[in-house]
């Protein structure tokens, strides 16, 4: 019986692998992500836009949390679409709801664009704080320009956490 419902799980598995399931609140669901060696994700867009620094154009940040194949850790990135700064890590602000904002060390990737927390006891502390939660709003201070910031609604973080964390284990 167990062979079986393994079996079963397997075709299951391979038959929504490399799909995409968008969520009517805003949540995308990836699987079989071919690139970047991640085995999951659930990605947002941000409410608020925020301004291309090249240009005037009106950018909107995405959030993301993901696993990599072989790695059932959750991580978090976001993705500015915009230049942020050239050193390796930076400060984000964090804020919930109505609470008061705390900043927190953030890793960044090689273009400056999209910053990054990898699975960790910080971030795992983080994710509690947004479990319950309505808004997440997220400021970051690119280099040499004034401060930024962006309104992410993460009414059902909690569900969709949890459903990456299913997918990231099997």
């Amino acid at each position: 019986m167990k062979l079986l419902i393994k079996i079963i799980s397997s075709i299951v598995a391979l038959f929504f692998l490399s799909n995409t399931f968008s969520q009517g609140n805003g949540w995308i669901v990836n699987l079989g992500i071919a690139s970047d060696n991640v085995l999951a994700e659930i990605i947002t867009t941000s409410k608020t836009p925020i301004k291309n620094y090249k240009n005037s154009e009106k950018i909107y940040p995405e959030l993301r949390f993901f696993c990599e194949k072989d790695n059932p850790g959750i991580f978090m990135e976001i993705n500015w679409k915009r230049f942020i700064s050239s050193f390796r890590n930076t400060e984000i602000g964090i804020k919930t709801d109505n609470k008061q904002i705390k900043w927190m060390k953030f890793d960044l990737d090689k273009s400056g664009e999209i910053s990054y927390l990898k699975s960790s006891r910080k971030l795992n502390n983080l994710i509690d704080n947004l479990n319950n939660k309505k808004r997440l709003t997220i400021e970051a201070e690119p280099y040499s320009e004034p401060s930024i910031t962006v309104d992410f609604d993460i009414t059902e973080l909690k569900k969709y956490l949890n459903e990456l964390s299913i997918l990231c284990i099997n």
